[in-house]
């Protein structure tokens, strides 16, 4: 078969003898290897720093205005002045052990004794998210705002217009149930009565006026929470802590907090779209985080008209948002792509409601009567309320202008700042206070987060030191929030006190519609109905405000004075109740009216917290022969 090659022995073999000399050089390789195996790990964590890093760039101020004034094209300073280092990243890859396998060893650590890096994702947006609820200073801000609030629900009877939304809701519920005849609210609410007031009835069903306040009260400790998310992911967690706190203790806010009516749901939709405006800004999903926050927008519109005066804002918000990221073309492309969703989601709302949700939003919103109130009160009312929070907005304006923080910056400020302003100039426009003290509120969320600004980096103009920077901006705080907190106390409890107690009279007209059925004039009828809407029905009032009377006969209603005295004549209310404060001109005809009629008398005198109120009954002559 042929000859075997014979091998020499293995002492005999020259590569058996040059091993011993080659064993260290295969040690080195072998520790060559381990290092480029842990130095890989640390590459592994420097990437997830350089994410976080990126990640806090929206936070923190602009690189361009941490560099020192002779460094500004770019050139990032020595290692050796504070900048942060990072080792450099290896070769992509992953060191195989001997047998072509990855390392073992625990998953936290990779096999190598270094920490992986967390995980991105849902999970990772959970966690950030999980830290604002956890943060003890925005726990404590919710705290006091809700207790402030807390003290204001017990407080009073329901004002006008939280009982006519409630009212509203239970009748819209039983329409949508039974199919009841229902009042043709969407021609003069100023917001869709089909949002907030179901809403709200189904808290007040299960609790009354309280669980119906209480509902407000979660709406905007809402609002402030999202007011904190948003500011820290602008300008960072100390112009949150600064923005909260200014934005809890207002005056304005602490009665919102505690007022059943719909502009805290819709001050905490506006505040969820502009949240999700400003997190889009640097996510993979941001498609889906500007359609809900366009969808937010569009409902914040639909439960109270006038927030439509902020959607420009949000547009802008949107896209500057996007530009300190992605560049000007990136923000005006992202801009426009909210605009026209809002817009496109509006028409559509309004094409399905019809035509009388539009005359609803002419009439109480866009065309709006001249209420005959001069600028100069208007405008010192809603500085009264909020000048606090627009005097540190405009500060905060000032300083990014002082510290050259960039084109960007200053443009997302001014429209902060204009924002605040938006609700006072529009109520000079039209000369009218009429709920200024809410409508302020709204300007107000978005000037808290510039003032915050303002606060937070006052400090940075007296020096670097990161201690000194945050004593110095907690002294701000509180030499600010303290005397804010008594002065918005008071003023929400005079806001919540401007109306009178209906008590007493409620408690009489329970007894007298018994004893009197029928139809009823009362002033301010919304709240004595909605008391007593187990026993009567929206069809048997009527108000001082305005009247449709419909004499028989004729084929169109009498309306106004006209038509409060047909009705009087023809004997139309069983009661009729007055106390000459909200429409005094109107009650003194009415009044008038009444003595021209030999068949009213009055029947009773209830006091109230802010005057009187006089109840007349029909009362028959006896037929003749009859004393």
């Amino acid at each position: 078969m042929g000859t075997e090659r014979a091998m020499p022995e293995p002492q005999q073999n020259p590569w058996f003898q040059r091993l011993p000399a080659t064993a260290p050089v295969l040690a080195a390789k072998e520790a060559e290897a381990r290092r480029a195996f842990a130095e890989s790990q640390q590459a592994g964590l420097a990437a997830a720093i350089a994410l976080a890093q990126a990640d806090a760039a929206a936070v923190l101020e602009p690189a361009r205005s941490r560099l020192p004034r002779l460094n500004r094209q770019g050139a990032l300073p020595a290692a050796g002045a504070g900048a942060v280092t990072v080792p450099p990243a290896a070769s992509a890859g992953t060191f195989k052990g001997p047998a072509g396998q990855a390392p073992t060893g625990d998953p936290a650590t990779n096999g190598a004794g270094v920490v992986a890096s967390p995980p991105a994702g849902d999970a990772a947006r959970f966690s950030r998210i999980l830290s604002y609820l956890q943060s003890p200073l925005l726990i404590t801000i919710l705290t006091v705002q809700a207790v402030l609030s807390l003290r204001l629900v017990w407080s009073n009877t329901a004002f006008l217009d939280e009982a006519t939304y409630l009212a509203a809701g239970h009748v819209e519920i039983a329409h949508w149930l039974h199919g009841t005849p229902v009042p043709a609210y969407q021609t003069y609410f100023s917001g869709a009565p089909v949002v907030y007031p179901p809403i709200a009835a189904l808290a007040a069903s299960a609790g009354g006026l309280v669980a119906a306040r209480l509902l407000s009260l979660a709406f905007m400790l809402g609002t402030t929470a999202l007011l904190w998310a948003t500011s820290s992911k602008l300008f960072g967690r100390s112009a949150a802590a600064c923005a909260a706190a200014i934005f809890a203790v207002m005056g304005p806010t602490l009665r919102l907090g505690a007022f059943a009516t719909f502009d805290a749901m819709a001050l905490l939709m506006v505040a969820a779209s502009v949240w999700c405006m400003v997190s889009a800004k640097d996510r993979d999903d941001s498609a889906w985080r500007l359609v809900a926050g366009t969808a937010l927008l569009v409902l914040a519109n639909a439960t109270k008209y006038a927030t439509l005066i902020f959607d420009p804002s949000i547009v802008a918000i949107a896209g500057l948002a996007a530009a300190r990221n992605s560049g000007i073309k990136s923000g005006i492309a992202r801009g426009g792509y909210v605009a026209a969703g809002a817009i496109g989601l509006l028409s559509v709302l309004l094409t399905l409601a019809g035509p009388t949700y539009t005359d609803g939003l002419l009439f109480t919103t866009v065309a709006r009567a001249d209420g005959g109130t001069s600028a100069a009160i208007v405008a010192a009312n809603a500085w009264k309320w909020a000048g606090l929070a627009f005097a540190a907005s405009a500060a905060g304006l000032i300083l990014c202008t002082i510290r050259r923080d960039g084109r960007i910056q200053w443009l997302l400020l001014g429209v902060l700042v204009a924002s605040g302003l938006l609700a006072p100039l529009d109520q000079v426009r039209i000369h009218t206070s009429i709920s200024l003290s809410k409508h302020v509120d709204f300007g107000a969320w978005f000037a808290a987060i510039a003032a915050g600004y303002a606060i937070s980096r006052v400090p940075l103009l007296f020096g670097r030191s990161r201690l000194p920077r945050m004593a110095a901006t907690g002294a701000i705080l509180l030499a600010i929030a303290v005397p804010a907190t008594f002065m918005g106390t008071s003023q929400a409890w005079a806001l919540f006190h401007s109306w009178p107690n209906s008590t007493g009279l409620v408690a009489r007209m329970r007894v007298l519609t018994a004893e009197h059925p029928g139809r009823y004039l009362v002033e301010d009828y919304d709240v004595v109905s909605y008391y007593l809407e187990d026993r009567t029905s929206w069809q048997q009032w009527s108000g001082t405000w305005d009247i449709s009377y419909r004499v028989p006969g004729r084929a169109r209603p009498l309306t106004g004075l006209a038509g409060y005295r047909a009705a009087i004549s023809r004997h139309y209310f069983a009661l009729i109740v007055l106390d000459f404060v909200d429409t005094t001109e109107a009650d003194r005809a009415i009044a008038a009216d009444i003595f021209r009629s030999s068949d009213y008398s009055v029947i009773g005198v209830v006091s109230s917290t802010l005057g009187q109120y006089t109840i007349w009954a029909y009362q028959p002559p006896l037929p003749s022969g009859r004393s």
